[in-house]
């Protein structure tokens, strides 16, 4: 692509608590690296090879789930591969994604979105995650009032349909849809939608109204990331399995990631 973006700088990364650092890239555990992997592989699956860039957004159902730190993740994982991804901070109400890499960026998104005079060279920033592994982030920017009538908007489109071409994937990390709206308002503008679910967190009601959303907007379901999970407490991901919440339409993305 034309446009240079600025990039992130070690010491801004080293400003990471050291807790959340060893559950990113290359800090993960055998475990968990191997879940994100089966699930990059997964997504890859989950297109037609004609569909050159996939816009997939990554929600929960409530707060807490871990979808910001699995965006990362699965950004790094697709990245690791050879693949160039963008990732969007497109939570405009709470965005986390930046601070967790260690950025403190004042120009995003929404002033993209809401500015004619800024660009998209003007927002994009390149994370480093190791020698060998980058992908772009267009962080959030600032606080909007209107953050459903900006996803909903023609000036998104345009800037997807633009980074489309230079990106095999563009990763959306979007509000919880039990919360806010704002994920269903941005359906229209994805291939499909990964939903994070984290024992004990997430319960039957939650769970049940977000795949009613996403059925009811006609966003395709590509799969389920169950988050957290202890071998001990595996009942409550057979749970959800046996009512019928992980049938076959939707496991083509599912994932187990175990506790921290």
């Amino acid at each position: 692509m034309g446009w240079r973006k600025k990039m992130a700088s070690g010491k801004d990364a080293d400003r990471n608590k050291l807790n959340e650092q060893q559950k990113i890239g290359g800090n993960l555990n055998f475990q968990a690296a191997e879940a994100y992997k089966l699930l990059r592989t997964n997504l890859e699956f989950s297109f037609a090879d004609e569909k050159k860039c996939k816009i997939i957004g990554i929600t929960s159902a409530l707060s807490g789930e871990g979808k910001s730190l699995t965006t990362i993740n699965v950004a790094y994982a697709i990245a690791s591969n050879e693949k160039k991804v963008l990732v969007l901070e497109a939570d405009f109400r709470k965005p986390t994604i930046a601070s967790k890499l260690g950025l403190n960026e004042n120009v995003g998104l929404t002033d993209l979105l809401v500015n004619h005079e800024i660009s998209v060279s003007d927002i994009l920033v390149g994370v480093r995650m190791s020698e060998q592994v980058k992908f772009d982030l267009a962080p959030t920017g600032r606080i909007p009032p209107n953050p459903g009538e900006l996803l909903d908007s023609n000036k998104l489109k345009g800037f997807l349909d633009i980074c489309s071409e230079g990106y095999d994937y563009i990763l959306i990390d979007l509000p919880p849809l039990t919360v806010v709206a704002d994920a269903v308002i941005a359906s229209k503008h994805l291939d499909g939608m990964v939903v994070v679910v984290r024992q004990d967190r997430c319960d039957h009601k939650s769970l049940t109204e977000t795949i009613r959303q996403l059925k009811f907007s006609n966003t395709k379901i590509l799969g389920f990331v169950f988050n957290g999970y202890t071998q001990a407490k595996s009942g409550y991901y057979k749970k959800y399995a046996h009512k019928g919440y992980y049938e076959t339409d939707y496991v083509k993305a599912s994932a187990s990631l175990p506790q921290g």
